[in-house]
């Protein structure tokens, strides 16, 4: 299957996600990812970004794999809008609107220590060859095969965060750990292909 067929198929079968949305006054906060794909790069089938974000005093999230994203501002006109500034202002990658292919199940986190925020992530693929970036929020990022997504053998329950090592679903991908509210997002991902069905690519 080419990446030109399979991104249309993607992109119906994101279609059929667009009304899970949970209401706005549920949450304090609202935020939007983006998972970014493009084509092969050699290594067997489109990839996805994901970033390691920095470590901060106070974020929950510090230190961790995740997808460029965040909070949204006054100023964005909508969530997609929140989507595509926060990945130009982490990644330096501008996505425009038509890059966007669809969007995912919204999420939030389960504990009450977390802040009350609910997640839209959005999904696009950039056909075009753009260099990432990174900001100082960021201490790198890396590219994962979407076929690794899914394979067992990167499957993990061990997450190393402070104080100590404890036990999680995890996606271990030679030293970037994926898991929490970005592993939530990314088994969503993964139930949307296999619901399609479609090989990757």
């Amino acid at each position: 299957m080419s990446d030109v067929t399979w991104v249309e198929r993607l992109r119906s079968a994101l279609a059929d996600r667009a009304s899970d949305r949970i209401p706005e006054a549920d949450f304090e906060f609202r935020a939007a990812v983006t998972l970014i794909l493009r084509p092969s790069g050699g290594r067997g089938g489109p990839e996805g970004l994901f970033v390691r974000r920095a470590e901060v005093a106070g974020d929950p999230w510090s230190g961790h794999v995740a997808l460029p994203g965040g909070r949204r501002d006054p100023d964005d006109a909508d969530l997609l809008d929140t989507a595509r500034r926060e990945t130009r202002e982490e990644t330096g990658l501008r996505l425009e609107r038509e890059d966007y292919i669809g969007r995912l199940g919204e999420i939030h986190p389960l504990s009450k220590r977390l802040p009350s925020i609910c997640v839209t992530p959005f999904v696009a693929w950039m056909e075009a060859d753009q260099a990432v970036r990174v900001n100082e929020e960021l201490t790198g990022h890396v590219w994962v095969p979407v076929s690794a997504l899914s394979d067992p053998a990167y499957r993990s329950t061990l997450v190393r965060e402070p104080p100590a090592p404890r036990e999680r679903p995890a996606i271990d991908f030679e030293g970037d750990v994926i898991w929490g509210l970005t592993l939530g997002i990314v088994e969503d991902f993964l139930n949307v292909l296999a619901a399609a069905p479609m090989r990757v690519p």
